[in-house]
């Protein structure tokens, strides 16, 4: 018995050092991008996509509030749905990773974890020749290797410090009321356009693309202008 209750103390500490202390370290610690770091600027962000039903409505959206957002991809779905993210670079929008698949990065083995951030960024880049320096894991949660090859790459991590659960069915006087109760200076907001994820509910991406006007002018009332992250790294 005494073997096993070491066996299992041994196997805790190995997952704890793996997976759940780089998620803590990164999200709770923040050490990674969670603000601008530019005055009186806001980052609008979206995960998951491209989605061929939601992403190119998003992007009527978002010219018709002259907002220049960031894209954090799936570089499988980016090759699926070259068009949209093609259209994304056309129109001034930053690109940038999210990972392979919508996998949980803790729960990989290193080879793998390396081709959700290392991998999908050369993916992107042989494909749309962009150089993306900034990786969002899924969830925004990591582990070791992730953090070891992000960083022996190059590459930022970045985060938020708005969410608001957009990607259940939210009405989007709800969203854009969560948006605004904790928007501030320099705020990195995160939203979804796409529902095919596990834990997205069914449409609701429709409630951002509604949400977008009023979010511009909450963003825009409070004397702040929207910038992309490869803004704030003081790239174009």
């Amino acid at each position: 018995m005494g073997w096993w209750l070491l066996v299992i103390f041994i196997v805790l500490i190995l997952w704890i050092i793996y997976s759940a202390w780089p998620t803590f370290w990164t999200r709770v610690c923040k050490h990674s991008m969670q603000t601008t770091g530019l005055p009186d600027t806001v980052s609008l962000t979206f995960d998951d996509g491209p989605n061929p039903v939601y992403t190119p409505r998003l992007l009527d959206e978002l010219k018709a509030q002259d907002i220049k957002a960031t894209f954090f991809v799936l570089s499988e779905r980016a090759q699926e749905y070259r068009e949209i993210v093609e259209r994304m670079l056309e129109e001034g929008h930053d690109v940038q990773v999210h990972g392979s698949r919508h996998w949980f990065v803790p729960l990989l083995h290193p080879f793998a974890a390396r081709m959700q951030c290392v991998g999908a960024a050369r993916a992107l880049q042989a494909s749309f020749c962009v150089t993306p320096h900034v990786y969002r894991p899924t969830w925004g949660a990591a582990n070791l290797a992730s953090l070891f090859f992000v960083r022996r790459s190059g590459m930022r991590l970045c985060t938020w410090n708005v969410m608001v659960g957009d990607w259940r069915n939210t009405e989007p006087e709800e969203l854009v009321r969560r948006i605004v109760g904790k928007l501030e200076n320099q705020s990195i907001i995160v939203l979804h356009d796409s529902d095919h994820t596990f834990g997205a509910e069914t449409g609701a991406p429709e409630n951002v693309i509604r949400a977008i006007p009023a979010i511009s002018e909450a963003v825009r009332s409070r004397g702040l202008r929207f910038v992309r992250i490869c803004d704030c790294l003081g790239e174009s």
